[in-house]
């Protein structure tokens, strides 16, 4: 059984990326909008967490929770409802098909070592930052709103060295995710990112939290010629329409 879940109070969820995700987004918004609503998957007893937020989805196992083969056809049966363009799943928690209509995406997520010093960062504005990383395009608003709403409650920041951006997507039980780094076409290979991506990593361990970030088959590569361990890797969904 699926059913909405109006608060993540005694919520055991087992320690994961996804898991993660789905604190953040409650830390943000709780349970109170419309776009941002969360579900309890249920046997004899709470299996996992969904939360659907902004066209997305993240599928969070419980602690000790086994899931049979029915919850995850009802769970890949409420994807394929709400349709979301991209989610997120706790790997115990999908069939090993996958969904119908999405293509799945390999994902490894790296540790990032922390640099000597956090000096030199800077903190780009909103438009700079989206700009860089993702070109003109007409989802600015709604990426802004949520930034700055994130940024606000001290959820997520900006961060800048040189032309390089990235963002701190959540900060979560001493773990930061960053995402969306990006280096203008005429900077790149100057090193920007490389150095960002270290002095951001020291200004986290100061905080008390360790960085990691996650990358496709594509970019895995330039992460480990970094020497950036490998912490774990996981399967995501992409609809395909949306390609």
């Amino acid at each position: 059984m699926i059913r909405l879940l109006g608060s993540l109070e005694g919520v055991n969820l087992k320690e994961s990326h996804v898991s993660r995700v789905i604190r953040s987004h409650f830390a943000a918004y709780g349970s109170g909008y419309d776009f941002c609503r969360f579900y309890e998957i249920c046997g004899r007893k709470r299996i996992g967490v969904i939360s659907v937020f902004n066209g997305g989805a993240a599928v969070g196992l419980c602690e000790g929770a086994a899931p049979a083969f029915g919850a995850k056809r009802e769970i890949a049966e409420f994807i394929g409802f709400c349709s979301p363009e991209f989610v997120e799943i706790s790997p115990e928690l999908a069939l090993n098909r996958g969904f119908s209509g999405y293509s799945p995406i390999e994902r490894s997520f790296f540790e990032v070592p922390p640099g000597d010093s956090a000096e030199g960062l800077i903190y780009p504005e909103p438009a700079v930052a989206f700009e860089t990383a993702f070109g003109e395009n007409d989802s600015f608003a709604l990426w802004l709103t949520d930034t700055l709403r994130r940024q606000n409650l001290g959820l997520s920041r900006l961060l800048g060295y040189e032309s390089s951006v990235l963002t701190v997507r959540f900060i979560d039980g001493g773990a930061a995710y960053i995402a969306d780094v990006a280096t203008p076409f005429e900077d790149r290979g100057k090193g920007y990112a490389r150095t960002l991506l270290a002095k951001a990593a020291r200004l986290l361990a100061e905080e008390g939290a360790f960085a990691y970030l996650s990358a496709n088959e594509e970019t895995a590569g330039f992460y480990e010629s970094l020497g950036y361990k490998k912490i774990f890797c996981d399967r995501a969904f992409k609809i395909k329409e949306k390609l």
